[in-house]
């Protein structure tokens, strides 16, 4: 099935998933760091994923890997 087919709430778990495994390669132990990240939905009800609260080391560490990154030339584009 490709990602297309799924329906919002199975394309939410989906993403969840991806964004876990992103972190864990990035260096993050996402048990730890964040313990939270799970399929959710948002304020409206919509399907989304729900991040939790970090520790501001955590944070800290996303920022500077996003900013290195940033910095190496790597973009993605958002729409």
């Amino acid at each position: 099935m490709a990602d297309d087919d799924l329906n919002p709430t199975e394309a939410s778990h989906l993403i969840a998933d991806r964004l876990a495994i992103a972190l864990e390669d990035a260096g993050f132990n996402v048990g730890t760091a964040f313990p939270e990240l799970r399929q959710g939905w948002d304020v409206s009800g919509a399907p989304g994923v729900r991040i939790g609260s970090v520790t501001s080391e955590v944070a800290a560490d996303l920022a500077a890997l996003l900013f290195r990154a940033t910095n190496a030339g790597v973009t993605l584009p958002l729409a």
